[in-house]
């Protein structure tokens, strides 16, 4: 087993290694270009044609990331630590190659002045600052990696911030060679004497910020194992969803109904695609690792069964609905499948934050319908659901806040505000689906986002107040969020 000190030793050794190669690259940079003329690269002309230098450029580049990545595996003890070395090597050679150019030439002038980074496929031009930004993101979360990851206990960022890592590098990329792709229909010459005076520095931030959020999710994934642990009180919860199946009257769905025909049609549209989705299609969860999640315990499994069967209820529910208005249950739709594909695709944690997202957004569309309902069977449907969206709510609340959800800093602050940005994102295709049902039954866009911004301030808030009682507490938590959630919140200012 490793220690902390021992990986410390060959995190010491790999920066030394990178260094002296930093050194080793500079130096064959700066007889290269003393050859050329071409100390400072941003001239006219800045890659002249010199006999076999070009090959003999471009396989030392191919060879310098060989040398980095073999340091890398022989550091490593897992794929996912030497991947890390490798990251870090990489960072530290970076860096150090423009410290040590400045020393031997006296360039770069400034963070500013404008180099070719790499050669292969295109040329790729930038300010040194660019890829030191680059290099120092790799170094932390490189360094991240070797640190934490472990055999038995793997260290490792999810798919989404993966995903969203490697639209950030593709994004970086085209900033980098924007100019020289633009010259590559006009032949090899003009892509030589490409002179770039501009940088897409929004566009490249951008990209950085996208290449971060696997390192983000480390460093909270860091904080989350070296916390003390707590966990919901599970059997409590057990005991709330079977109190909430007691007591449940049915809708009077024999009752009369008189739906205006202009509202029944989009009103009818809605509710199957409703039924197909809440809880019509696959009611449980369906993420790659769920089971990891859900067979944490015996007591998890259950709680999230007896959730799911609720949500089963709601498309029982929403079925009787559509059977009622003369509709059909519908199998398949296409905002559906996506929905599925990427819960299953981008694992557990993420299925769990959009199926609390989803909930959230779907509490402010049955509101809205509740209100506005031409049918008293169906207002009726809307006040059984939402019985058990609150618990469902103050369920994830409890989870979250045992799971400790950063509260206080920048963690705290980038979590509040992709929860914020990908709520809304979740509102914005539920009113792309709904609005003609919504509108048709005398709702609006501003009452139903305002409904949205209500549930997402009543649930960050009674969060915050689960997590400071947890805090308070230092112990398991006692479902406050179940009361909370019963109770009038006031918005956070």
């Amino acid at each position: 087993m490793k220690t902390k000190a021992t990986e410390s030793k060959r995190w010491f050794v790999l920066i030394l290694f990178a260094i002296a190669m930093a050194w080793l690259e500079s130096a064959v940079v700066f007889y290269l270009r003393t050859m050329v003329n071409r100390i400072e690269p941003h001239q006219p002309n800045p890659l002249p044609v010199v006999a076999g230098l070009e090959s003999a450029e471009v396989v030392r580049e191919l060879a310098t990331l060989v040398m980095l990545g073999t340091v890398g595996w022989l550091a490593g003890r897992t794929a996912r630590s030497r991947f890390g070395y490798f990251t870090v090597a990489f960072g530290v050679w970076d860096i150090f190659y423009y410290v040590f150019l400045k020393v031997l030439t006296g360039w770069p002038h400034s963070l500013h002045d404008w180099d070719v980074l790499f050669l292969i496929p295109l040329p790729w031009w930038g300010p040194v600052l660019a890829p030191m930004l680059i290099a120092t993101l790799l170094i932390l979360g490189g360094s991240l990696l070797v640190f934490f990851d472990e055999p038995g206990k793997p260290f490792w960022p999810g798919r989404l911030p993966l995903a969203l890592s490697a639209l950030g590098s593709f994004l970086a990329l085209w900033v980098f060679m924007a100019d020289t792709l633009r010259a590559a229909p006009h032949g090899i010459e003009a892509v030589r004497e490409v002179l770039p005076v501009t940088f897409h520095w929004s566009l490249f931030l951008t990209a950085l910020a996208l290449m971060a959020f696997p390192v983000v999710e480390l460093l909270l994934e860091v904080r989350n194992r070296t916390r003390p642990p707590n966990s919901p009180n599970l059997r409590k919860w057990k005991e709330l969803f079977a109190r909430n199946r007691q007591d449940r009257q049915e809708p009077q769905w024999s009752l009369q109904g008189n739906v205006p025909p202009e509202v029944l049609k989009p009103l009818l549209h809605s509710l199957e695609q409703f039924q197909l989705g809440d809880g019509g299609g696959p009611a449980s969860l369906i993420a790659f690792d769920a089971e990891r999640f859900r067979g944490s315990s015996d007591e998890l499994r259950d709680v999230v069964d007896a959730w799911f069967a609720e949500e089963r209820e709601h498309a029982r529910l929403l079925g009787c609905a559509v059977d009622r208005f003369g509709g059909r249950r519908i199998t398949s739709h296409w905002s559906f499948t996506a929905f599925c594909l990427c819960r299953r695709w981008l694992g557990v944690r993420f299925e769990l934050q959009i199926l609390t997202l989803t909930e959230l957004v779907s509490t402010a569309y049955y509101r809205v319908l509740q209100r506005h309902s031409p049918d008293v069977p169906l207002e009726q449907m809307c006040a059984l659901i939402l019985r058990d969206e609150a618990l469902h709510l103050a369920f994830h609340c409890d989870r979250l806040a045992s799971a400790g959800r950063p509260r206080h800093g920048l963690s705290g602050a980038w979590w509040l505000g992709q929860f914020w940005l990908l709520g809304h994102a979740a509102a914005s295709v539920l009113w792309i689906s709904h609005s003609a049902c919504l509108t048709a039954l005398g709702s609006s866009l501003a009452e139903y986002f305002g409904e949205v911004r209500r549930e997402l301030g009543r649930f960050i808030f009674a969060l915050s107040s689960a997590s400071a009682r947890l805090t308070e507490s230092d112990g398991a938590s006692t479902s406050p969020a179940a009361r909370t959630f019963q109770e009038p919140i006031p918005s956070p200012a």
